[in-house]
């Protein structure tokens, strides 16, 4: 979304070069749009492996399990939530469990994949 999605698009090759067999679609939705659409993608059980969100978002789509927690897929990585700024980690932390990170990557509940 916005400016991101341009720049996610920009590392894609080097990401799948890195990560054989993992093929990566970059889908850019205007924020204004944003919202409404993953909701839509939740319902229709079409949702995508890995989104960004807004970090206001993130009570909302945990409540309704539109997005599952990421403890599973931390546990095994190199992972430090020191790393990031407090106040922003805080914000995807529910109930002491987090789901996103940098901000506002989230793995979707109907997905296979995540990256942060």
């Amino acid at each position: 979304m916005g400016r991101e999605g341009e720049v996610v698009a920009q590392l894609i090759e080097g990401f799948e070069r890195e990560h054989p067999g993992v093929r990566v679609i970059v889908q850019q939705i205007p924020w204004s749009a944003a919202h409404e659409k993953l909701l839509t993608a939740y319902v229709g059980r079409s949702t995508p492996d890995v989104s960004q969100l807004g970090n206001t978002w993130v009570p909302e789509f945990a409540a309704l399990k539109a997005i599952e927690p990421l403890e599973p897929w931390l546990a095994g990585a190199a992972f430090d939530s020191s790393a990031f700024f407090r106040g922003i980690w805080d914000t995807n932390v529910i109930d002491g469990r987090p789901f996103g990170c940098r901000g506002t990557w989230t793995r979707a509940c109907s997905s296979t994949g995540v990256t942060c």
